[in-house]
């Protein structure tokens, strides 16, 4: 023993590091198959208590990144002094989050109830994806590593935008996406959208378009991010920008669509010497896609053509333009004015579907199920979030703008809340952040 101890401590810095490389390989190999993996976040099994827990890519992702963890988390590194804080405000949540779904089933008088279902499935969710953001935060990064993660991104990205061009186009048909699972619960949109033959762009991401613009914005934020750490050509940032804002638009989400435009307006006043570039670049793709005639196959073939729902952004103020959520929000605002206390602690955690829809708002959402003090600790979470990135995201600061576009995005819908409709989509958030505000690359 005193002979080995001799021989290790001989090690230099760089050997060191290559050790711990190379022992967190299949580690590596695990986060490589998460990334790829958000290209199609659909259920691949129905097998579970609920639909919304039917597992997909994802979810065998992260088995293998925890079981890969359990061989090499010595050879890990420590987390950086940003990613610990975050990491002590989400077990925060999670805590937060334990006590109020306790608290509901305090007081409840129906156990078939929905909130029972959706509380247990809010907090697996919620154990699931801090798990993922702690473990990610320790795999050691090195150039090498840096580059191959830009590849699978790029090519998730680009796959998942040609996913929503070609269901929406009907190329591929809604109905055969899912035809492998069972019509229960949301899953039957897919089905009905087929079976009515018209087109929606939700492509391979999950059965509601606010999930599908969110993981695109994502994705494309990562893109970038990854990008600037590999000095990668900068035009090409600007064709994938003008890709997923397409996207975005075949969505038929407008608060994505809103919130993409956002994102360009600000990359792009960083960058105004590409912005004729890519004008000019925009001018040939929508002339060559007039000459074959798919403007008419694509933007106008059903009655409420995607230009009708998207051109309401500009009438942004018209009740009529809100798809019902201005009665919602008022509906969720009466029956938290019904209890007082619930302006404080909520309804309780997962118990939104107990007594009518989502909120359809983050923070409207966030009051009618945790109450104020669930609101506050979010604030204070992605307060700590939006400082960190400010400070130590590198060039134009991409994933920070990212966020602040997403963020935007949940004035309408629940993006950085673990409800289903949102699949995956803060797991793959935090994740990204991980990596984001980690430590300094391995120089090898």
């Amino acid at each position: 023993m005193p002979i080995k101890y001799k021989k290790a401590s001989k090690l230099n810095d760089s050997q060191i590091a290559l050790l711990k490389v190379k022992r967190t390989k299949w580690l590596f190999f695990g986060f490589c198959f998460y990334l790829l993996s958000q290209a199609y976040t659909i259920p691949i099994l129905p097998v579970g208590i609920s639909w919304a827990m039917w597992p997909c890519l994802s979810d065998l992702a992260i088995a293998s990144i925890v079981f890969s963890f359990l061989f090499c988390y010595r050879y890990t590194l420590p987390s950086s002094s940003a990613n610990r804080d975050i990491f002590i405000l989400l077990i925060i949540i999670l805590i937060g989050g334990i006590l109020s779904y306790v608290h509901y089933l305090k007081f409840l008088l129906d156990w078939d109830s929905n909130g029972v279902r959706f509380g247990i499935f809010q907090i697996y969710r919620l154990v699931e994806f801090i798990l993922l953001f702690w473990i990610t935060a320790k795999i050691p990064l090195t150039s090498k590593r840096i580059e191959i993660m830009g590849r699978i991104v790029d090519i998730v990205l680009a796959f998942v935008c040609l996913g929503i061009f070609l269901t929406y186009a009907r190329i591929i048909p809604l109905s055969t996406v899912t035809a492998h699972l069972p019509k229960v619960g949301a899953w039957m949109f897919y089905e009905a959208y087929g079976r009515s033959g018209a087109g929606k762009g939700l492509g391979f991401v999950g059965y509601n378009h606010a999930y599908t613009a969110a993981q695109v914005i994502l994705l494309l934020s990562l893109r970038m991010h990854l990008a600037l750490l590999k000095r990668e050509n900068t035009f090409v940032n600007h064709i994938f920008i003008l890709l997923t804002i397409i996207a975005c638009f075949l969505s038929e989400s407008r608060s994505g669509l809103a919130a993409i435009l956002i994102y360009a307006i600000v990359y792009w006043s960083n960058n105004p010497k590409y912005l004729l570039k890519l004008l000019y670049t925009a001018v040939w793709i929508i002339t060559i896609i007039s000459t074959i005639g798919l403007q008419t196959f694509l933007l106008t073939s059903d009655e409420n053509s995607v230009f009708e729902r998207q051109k309401t952004l500009l009438e942004a103020g018209n009740a009529d333009n809100l798809s019902g959520r201005d009665q919602i929000w008022m509906q969720r605002v009466s029956f938290i004015n019904e209890q007082p206390w619930r302006w404080v602690f909520g309804s309780g955690f997962g118990a939104a579907t107990d007594s009518g829809d989502n909120a359809h708002m983050l923070p409207l959402h966030i009051i009618l199920e945790t109450g104020v003090l669930g609101l506050f600790v979010f604030i204070v979470l992605f307060s700590n979030i939006l400082n960190y990135l400010h400070k130590k995201e590198i060039g134009t600061k991409p994933f920070f703008w990212g966020t602040v576009s997403l963020l935007i995005c949940s004035v309408s819908q629940e993006t950085f809340y673990p409800v289903a409709a949102l699949g995956h989509f803060l797991g793959f958030y935090l994740s990204s952040l991980a990596i984001v505000l980690r430590k300094e690359m391995i120089l090898l």
